[in-house]
């Protein structure tokens, strides 16, 4: 397992990379690629480009897939108190170049909820961008490249965007997002 933490505001942002194999990393992606999306996902109220997106239950999710366990095992490791966190929303978000995203927040400030994010492509070129944009304020601080297989976890009141693909990326962009509320 490779780690590297960066900072917004004194709260930590976890890039874990060498968790899944890459016989996981495909067939992850295999099975990401044959659900059904529906062009729905909002980053915001005022979102009038919604992203396509499809929805799992939350528990069954964590408690039957290898990703939803491994997701559970590093949120264990690296957020306080972990225990007390309940998988409230599990999904796979899926954009392609020309789609439009907006920076924002998956919950309150006053709130500790946690995200997990795991990169379902089995290829990524760098040259396609598409990263997760970190905000302090309103100026970008922090990129993080959607590489197969990567998790990322923050806290959910960091500012955040899931960056569109450049024009040369042929390929649908799909990213797992897992919210995380104390219960």
């Amino acid at each position: 397992m490779k780690i590297r933490t960066e900072k917004i505001d004194n709260k930590s942002i976890y890039v874990i990379d060498n968790v899944v194999s890459e016989d996981e990393i495909e067939v992850f992606y295999d099975y990401a690629t044959q659900l059904p999306y529906k062009r729905s996902e909002k980053s915001t109220s005022y979102d009038q480009f919604p992203i396509f997106s499809t929805d799992f239950d939350p528990a069954a999710f964590e408690q039957e897939t290898f990703i939803g366990q491994k997701a559970r095992t590093l949120l264990d490791k690296f957020a306080d108190d972990a225990a007390g966190y309940v998988l409230m929303r599990a999904y796979i978000n899926l954009s392609n170049y020309g789609d439009v995203e907006f920076p924002h927040d998956d919950c309150p400030a006053e709130k500790d909820d946690m995200t997990v994010l795991y990169y379902v492509n089995k290829t990524w070129n760098y040259k396609f961008g598409g990263e997760t944009m970190f905000y302090e304020g309103n100026d970008s601080r922090i990129a993080v490249l959607p590489a197969p297989g990567r998790f990322l976890i923050f806290p959910g009141n960091i500012r955040h965007m899931g960056t569109i693909s450049t024009r040369i990326c042929k390929e649908s962009r799909f990213s797992l997002a897992l919210k995380y509320a104390r219960s």
